[in-house]
């Protein structure tokens, strides 16, 4: 419709292509109190979200994102790890780690490569397709064709993979309601991964060097598995000084 009025006054001699002026609502919610609250929020929890910051401040959405972008000059960045937050101890056990996973390359070559199987986890959301009775809908003839149904969000599983040089060599879902402990780690090694290794084993490899991070999940029960399975156990770097 707007596409319309801008042809039709541009064909009766309209030479601005600027917004004309006129009376505008005053605005009510981005004020200098707010912005100076919303700066102050974000300085006290730098990961408040924009929904949090339009409750508390009882603005819309909106409002928030214009203050956050156009006022304050906010952009979220991604926390890293920095190595200059170790102290001269976690640097030396970092230099001691990476030397001997070095050392043990320089004396066995491509083989110690090829031996290395490692894990790790992530969220798998899944979906449920719309039904096709609950997805009809009224239409002329002439209207156009409906799109395919629609798909609703259902929920989420942990999945846990294990992998080597060749690719993944074993997925397990979490489900049942259990949850990632060391139960759970432990039995997937010595159950569905045993299998696996034994069968990659078969086919040429001699031995695993299984490399693991430091999660709560990996205590005690996991490395007495390890231990019972004789699979070399590498070592990880911690990833913040409270790891080591």
């Amino acid at each position: 419709t707007h596409v319309f009025e801008w042809y039709k006054s541009l064909r009766e001699g309209r030479e601005c292509v600027q917004n004309e002026l006129h009376d505008r609502r005053p605005q009510t919610s981005v004020t200098k109190p707010n912005i100076d609250r919303a700066d102050a929020l974000i300085c006290e929890n730098r990961r408040i979200t924009i929904k949090e910051l339009g409750a508390t401040l009882s603005i819309s959405v909106g409002s928030v994102e214009y203050i956050v972008k156009y006022h304050l000059h906010y952009c979220k960045m991604n926390a890293r790890w920095v190595p200059h937050t170790l102290t001269d101890m976690n640097k030396m056990v970092h230099m001691q780690a990476a030397s001997h996973l070095l050392q043990q390359f320089e004396d066995e070559g491509e083989a110690f490569l090829k031996s290395i199987v490692t894990t790790d986890q992530t969220w798998v959301h899944h979906f449920i397709p719309e039904s096709q009775q609950s997805s009809r809908e009224w239409q002329h003839t002439s209207s156009p064709k409906p799109k395919s149904a629609a798909e609703h969000w259902a929920g989420k599983v942990m999945a846990t993979f294990f992998w080597d040089w060749q690719g993944v060599i074993h997925v397990d879902f979490l489900t049942d309601a259990r949850t990632v402990n060391a139960v759970y780690h432990s039995d997937l090694l010595a159950t569905d991964m045993k299998e696996n290794v034994r069968s990659k084993q078969k086919t040429g490899g001699k031995w695993v060097a299984f490399l693991q991070d430091n999660a709560c999940s990996h205590t005690a029960k996991t490395m007495e598995t390890l231990q019972k399975l004789k699979w070399n156990l590498l070592t990880h770097l911690p990833y913040s000084p409270g790891h080591i």
